[in-house]
């Protein structure tokens, strides 16, 4: 009975468990291409979540109907710690082909679900000329069945874009690099990104995996991934360069070699091809901001607000208290400095500290900087802090703007004295002591003076002390002077500096190994030795590659092995971003090669 009784319990408790269900969420959602090609069928597709009564379709006039709507419907049902969680999805699919170029519009479509109805967006469709497929486009002749195949000119391409390229100093600029492709890439390799001289540049996106969209590139249909977007702010007026980003592509392509046997006609031969492909040369035009910036300007540029607060408006002397000013707005904010504050007299004032709350997009960067000025009042009474202004350059009107703030009063009430020690401007009174003994005698008696025998610049201690002096001053001389002539010479002292700052940056990296920071790892350690390299061998590092590399070091006779082993490692850190993690012996292999070429280097 006991056993029964068990059994029948377990059972209603499941049962009781089951019973709980979490609805789920209803709408309406479509999935269609971006872009397509002109004579291209392709699909959209309606998915409902919930079981519908009625689809309402959409007005479909600028496409060619093919098929559709098709229903399709799935459904599950999971059961997660004795709850049951049940969804329902029905899809209507429609098949369409475009009937001319341009970008057209589907209109919303909606579905009644339980009573209530869900209505999707519209969706805005760019239909191009049909270019050619991805296959027939590489090279390899028609249907890709040439003997001898090879990548076109237009198969791969690495795209540099600028939202903008005539600017004014300290104007954000975004620049996107990404890799279009209309063939099936396998990897990637030795990838160098583009160097900005004369930007501040910070990187906005960074994927680590390739997500692959479709975009047109000059009227034709490519499989777009992002590699990088940045946002750059001129430091430099003049005609600024952007040095050229590369990187190696890895294609497997279908070619057609003479049959062995017949069974060779029924299967595909692929072969791997390697592209170097590289971006354009770009150039931004920067144009200096205009003469006459008022005195309250301290770099801003671009559309800004300003907002001033105190942390208390009342407080008694010797106690601690805040002005907060914040600027918020759209622009360079990273580069903006603190506004200038009057305080009054009698307010002791400490260094401003410094706050941010930043995002950065395609737009710019847009947020807010606050700037935190900590004071102390030191003596009673109502002060007021003058206004505060905060000017920037306003792009769009192309024009100075000055922001004003009201003026800020505070009440100080009496304290208790301060802890702090105070020096007083007075004189120090204090009431006479006496010391016992406060009046000294003469000695008259000569018991114990002796007579002199000869005046001290006739004694020789006095003319070894003259000597040191001068061997001293000879010396500070010559020291001195040696130091000048090192400071003066740049070169040498950029080439001692080199393994000192070689070894500091190694050290950061050394952090990362011991963390196990896969991509920053190697990224600090690519940093450390192209930055040596460029100081070491002083050349510029936007004219640092390879062959400028080799060149200097054979010059300076480093042999063929060392040169090989450096290139080596610059491989290992450039093909870490896109390869999968070596694990952290791999990374502590390539740390101790990366010293021991520095170490053989400045041998």
């Amino acid at each position: 009975m006991k056993l029964k009784a068990i059994k029948l319990w377990m059972v209603i408790s499941l049962l009781c468990g089951f019973t709980s269900v979490k609805g789920q969420q209803h709408g309406l959602t479509v999935d269609a291409p971006a872009v397509v090609a002109l004579d291209e069928a392709f699909r959209v597709v309606y998915t409902a979540s919930g079981k519908t009564k009625e689809f309402n379709p959409p007005q479909i006039s600028d496409f060619q109907v093919l098929a559709g709507p098709t229903t399709s419907t799935m459904s599950s049902t999971n059961i997660i710690n004795g709850k049951r969680t049940h969804t329902y999805q029905e899809s209507f699919t429609y098949i369409l082909l475009a009937k001319g170029e341009g970008k057209f519009t589907i209109p919303a479509a909606s579905v009644n679900i339980d009573g209530d109805t869900y209505t999707s967006k519209s969706v805005t469709i760019e239909v191009v000329k049909g270019g050619q497929s991805a296959e027939s486009s590489s090279g390899n002749g028609v249907n890709g069945r040439d003997r001898y195949p090879t990548i076109g000119e237009k198969d791969i391409i690495l795209s540099m874009t600028l939202s903008k390229d005539n600017v004014v100093k300290g104007e954000p600029v975004i620049a996107t690099l990404k890799l279009l492709t209309r063939t099936n890439i396998s990897g990637v390799e030795d990838i160098k990104f583009p160097s900005f001289n004369g930007f501040w540049s910070q990187e906005i996106e960074a994927p680590n995996n390739l997500e692959f969209v479709r975009e047109t590139y000059n009227g034709e249909i490519y499989s777009a991934a992002l590699l990088r977007k940045y946002m750059l702010l001129p430091q430099q007026t003049g005609e600024l360069s952007i040095e050229p980003a590369e990187m190696i592509c890895a294609v497997q392509v279908r070619s057609s070699a003479p049959s062995r046997s017949i069974f060779d006609d029924f299967f595909d031969n692929y072969q791997t091809l390697k592209k170097r492909i590289h971006t354009p040369k770009l150039k931004v035009t920067v144009r200096p901001l205009p003469s006459g910036a008022p005195a309250s300007f301290t770099g801003g540029v671009g559309n800004y607000k300003l907002d001033v607060k105190l942390s208390r408006d009342s407080l008694s002397a010797h106690e601690a208290a805040s002005l907060i000013v914040t600027v918020s707005g759209t622009g360079n904010l990273n580069l903006i400095e603190a506004p200038k504050v009057n305080f009054p007299p009698d307010f002791e004032v400490y260094d401003v500290k410094r706050s941010e709350n930043i995002s950065t997009t395609a737009s710019g960067s847009s947020g807010s900087k606050r700037f935190e000025y900590p004071f102390i009042p030191r003596s009673s009474g109502t002060f007021e802090i003058e206004p505060i202004e905060f000017s920037y350059y306003n792009v769009n009107a192309n024009k100075y703007m000055t922001i004003k703030s009201e003026p800020q009063s505070i009440g100080v009430a009496r304290g208790a004295e301060s802890a702090a020690p105070v020096i007083s401007s007075g004189i120090n009174k204090q009431s006479v002591k006496s010391l016992g003994n406060d009046i000294r005698y003469i000695e008259t008696s000569a018991e114990h003076l002796d007579k002199g025998r000869t005046f001290a610049i006739a004694s020789a201690g006095f003319w070894c002390g003259m000597g040191a002096v001068v061997c001293g001053f000879l010396a500070a001389a010559y020291i001195l002077e040696r130091s000048i002539a090192r400071r003066q010479d740049v070169v040498g002292r950029r080439n001692r500096r080199a393994k000192k700052v070689a070894k500091a940056r190694l050290k950061r990296g050394e952090e990362f190994l011991r963390q196990e920071l896969y991509t920053a790892f190697y990224e600090e350690l690519h940093k450390a030795i192209l930055g040596y390299l460029s100081d070491k061998l002083m050349v510029p590092a936007g004219e640092l590659n390879r062959d400028v590399i080799r060149e200097k070091l054979l010059a300076r006779g480093c042999t063929e092995e060392l040169i090989s082993a450096l290139e080596g490692v610059i491989d290992a850190c450039e093909y870490a971003r896109y390869a999968p993690s070596g694990g952290a012996s791999a990374m502590e292999s390539h740390y101790q090669e990366a010293m021991r070429i520095i170490s053989e280097i400045e041998s």
